[in-house]
């Protein structure tokens, strides 16, 4: 070893000297030691006493080192450990290496991996950038103090293991399975990818499921890599009771685009027959093309309404195609969609299952012609069909001006806008009082505006508070009687819209009329109430006829009164809620209350949803619901959390939901029941701390009918093991070919 004859001479001229550092032609070595013999016969060194040795990354400590110069290795004993530049740590009593760390053999070798995949064996030997062979092997991917003696979650036990370098993977001979230090199985031979693996061709999880509706169900996926850019993976299924499917996912990545597409294929049971054929398809596609263009493209559906929900591929109840392609500069943004929704739902009269042909939408947002002035152009064009029975088109266009006034006292401001519109309504319900054919309309629009922030002191505290008030005149014709409400059915009335323009969202109800928006917001600081919020707001009609499809007394002309309120204590809980008020009689027609706190590390959340009175007439109402919720981490891993759901709608005071967790680490075990018979427990368990495993049992009891769809209880069962994931027959022929 010419390297260290070189240096340990020079160390036995200079005895005075205790550490150096000598450089080969191509890599220094740095060489410290307390002590050091030099045999000038042979050229042989013997150090002794806190010996380091470093070169190009790799690091060997030792208590002793002797170096013999005709065999050019050197061999560490005491306390032998060696750290490679990626991380990787051998322990060892006896260690042998050569002049560049490139081959070593060991005796009782403890190694940790750079991921914190342990191994242990009665001896091994590694070539560096080739195989590494490890003799009487334990092998275990588990995150714990494996070297001192710490019982990993599962370990595997062989008479000899290799991992390859070159083709990164490890294989195991003769391997018995400890769970917990219990052996539970046993393989003649067993190969996987190591950590540094992304992604290999291979047989993945198998999971197995029990339903009293399909029977025992097993399946065991296949992944296979094509390319860098492509992979595909294979899933069948074998129903005990109903017949075979398969899902097939496909996905392909180019430089500015993504496809990624699930194909379902069956025989099984239908309400239509014993077996047949059925299918579906999951497609997305995703693209930036020309100038910050984003295509995203999407094909689902079915051939079959019920069997993706009755054989667990998809809990969805409808299914929506669309393709989608949108522009967004700093002033303008641009939209092409086109979508058709399939309900997967029993066939109504009124199945909803529309279809939007196309819809364009341009927008632009500018500065106007003084400094506080903003323009606003909107355009849009879209065919809806089959809209729960109705048929239409519509164009329609928007120019709008705003511009804020700040004076000595307040901000004033004005905002205007146009909106035109035309509508060709092709076909509609029976039971519908709007009207077919073709129908314009044009609604100029004029507010003008004021508020005022002020700050004051109020029993010693600083208040800031803001009135504002909006006069507001929409012109031209009521259609609202003529035109179906398709984009504002579920408007909610809050402080977010109060001062709009247009109150209501979208273009199809437009309610002319002048009106006077006020309200006031309000925000202080307390020492012990912390934060303090506020707002409450009215909207008074000054004209027009009564709101046509509200749900509001024909005398009011004001409407629900609009509040929300915050309280936000240091470090104890906090209070939030907003809610809207009948301005006939007060009462409550809407509210939400969350309260949340802590008391000590259990953190625990009220959540109150009350809808009396919905703001269209024709939408649903009376709904009422109270979740309560707590969760506590320990410090030793362990969490535990707890929800329960009222259902209070009409009256009633029902048990909706109760869900409890007990969970290791990121693991959790739930048990729930819901309204209407439903049940359900989980248990997910990952191994906690040591990350190595995870245990999945689902138990579902679900009463839901829907024509072929049965009441069903069903247990699903997946056990993961790290690392041995992937399984292959070319992975396994790689493995033995490179011993």
């Amino acid at each position: 070893m010419r390297v260290f004859f070189k240096f340990f001479g020079f160390i036995f001229v200079a005895t005075s000297m205790m550490s150096a550092t000598a450089m080969a032609d191509d890599n220094p070595i740095a060489f410290e030691a307390d002590k050091v013999q030099v045999n000038q016969e042979d050229g042989s060194m013997f150090a002794t006493g806190n010996v380091v040795l470093k070169q190009a990354g790799k690091t060997l400590r030792a208590d002793e080192v002797t170096y013999s110069k005709p065999n050019d290795r050197a061999v560490a004993r005491g306390n032998v450990v060696m750290t490679l530049p990626d991380g990787t740590r051998h322990k060892a009593i006896v260690m042998e290496v050569d002049n560049e760390f490139t081959h070593i053999v060991a005796e009782t070798l403890s190694t940790k991996f750079a991921d914190g995949t342990s191994m242990k064996s009665k001896n091994g030997e590694q070539t560096v950038g080739d195989k590494a062979v490890f003799k009487s092997a334990r092998f275990t991917p588990c995150k714990c103090d494996f070297e001192n003696g710490e019982t990993p979650i599962w370990d595997l036990r062989t008479t000899s293991t290799v991992r390859s370098e070159k083709t990164n993977t490890i294989s195991h001979n003769n391997v018995r399975m400890h769970v917990l230090n219990i052996p539970v199985g046993y393989f003649p031979y067993l190969a996987h990818p190591d950590w540094t693996v992304r992604r290999r061709s291979g047989f993945l999880t198998p999971s197995f499921a029990i339903s009293s509706d399909l029977g025992f169900t097993g399946s065991i996926p296949y992944y296979k890599v094509i390319d860098d850019t492509r992979d595909i993976e294979f899933t069948p299924y074998r129903y005990q009771y109903r017949g075979t499917a398969v899902k097939t996912r496909y996905r392909q990545k180019w430089d500015n685009s993504d496809l990624n597409v699930a194909i379902y294929t069956a025989s099984v049971e239908t309400y239509k027959k014993n077996r047949e054929a059925v299918g579906a398809i999951d497609g997305l596609f995703t693209s930036t093309l020309g100038d910050d263009w984003k295509l995203r493209a999407r094909l689902n559906r079915a051939s079959q309404d019920t069997f993706m929900r009755r054989y667990n591929f998809d809990d969805s109840t409808s299914l929506k195609s669309e393709i989608v392609a949108e522009r967004i500069k700093s002033e303008r943004y641009y939209l092409v969609e086109a979508n058709d929704i399939q309900t997967l739902q029993t066939k109504s009269a009124l199945a909803n299952e529309p279809s939007l042909l196309p819809n364009i939408y341009y927008e632009e947002v500018k500065a106007g012609f003084r400094k506080n002035q903003v323009l606003r152009t909107e355009i849009q064009a879209f065919q809806l069909d089959n809209d729960q029975g109705y048929d239409m088109s519509r164009w329609n266009g928007t120019a709008q001006i705003t511009e804020d006034f700040p004076m000595t006292y307040g901000i004033a401001s004005y905002d205007a806008n146009i909106i035109g519109s035309f509508y060709n309504l092709h076909s509609q319900p029976s039971t519908a009082t709007t009207k077919t054919g073709n129908l314009t309309a044009v609604n100029p629009i004029i507010s003008l505006g004021y508020r005022l922030p002020l700050a004051t002191s109020i029993l010693d505290r600083l208040v800031v508070i803001e009135p504002q008030a909006k006069l507001v005149h929409v012109a031209g014709e009521d259609n609202t009687d003529k035109i179906p409400n398709r984009d504002a059915a579920d408007y909610r009335i809050d402080e977010a819209n109060l001062f709009l323009l247009n109150r209501y969202q979208g273009k199809d109800y437009i309610l002319p009329g002048s009106r006077m928006d006020v309200g006031v917001s309000a925000i202080t600081q307390d020492a012990v109430l912390g934060e303090i919020s506020g707002f409450a707001g009215v909207s008074r009609r000054l004209s027009s006829q009564r709101t046509t499809g509200l749900s509001i007394n024909s005398d009011d002309i004001y409407s629900d009164y609009v509040a929300s309120a915050s309280i936000d204590p240091p470090g104890a809980y906090k209070v939030t809620w907003s809610g809207r008020l009948s301005s006939h009689d007060f009462k409550l027609n809407e509210s939400k209350t969350t309260i949340t706190g802590n008391v000590g590390v259990t953190n625990w959340s009220l959540d109150h949803n009350q809808l009396n009175k919905a703001y269209f007439a024709s939408s649903s109402d009376d709904r009422e619901e109270l979740t309560a919720s707590a969760n506590r981490s320990f410090d030793n891993g362990w969490n535990v959390s707890a929800t329960q759901i009222w259902d209070l709608s009409y009256g009633t005071t029902k048990q909706e939901k109760t869900s409890a967790s007990l969970g290791y680490g990121a693991g959790t075990f739930a048990v729930s029941k819901t309204r209407g018979g439903e049940k359900s427990a989980t248990l997910i368990w990952n191994g906690g701390v040591q990350d190595c495993i995870t245990v999945t049992v689902n138990y579902k009891h679900d009463p839901t009918k829907d024509r072929d769809i049965k009441t069903v209880d069903e247990l699903n069962f997946t056990v993961s093991f790290k690392h041995l994931g992937a399984l292959s027959q070319s992975q396994i022929a790689n493995s033995i070919n490179s011993k």
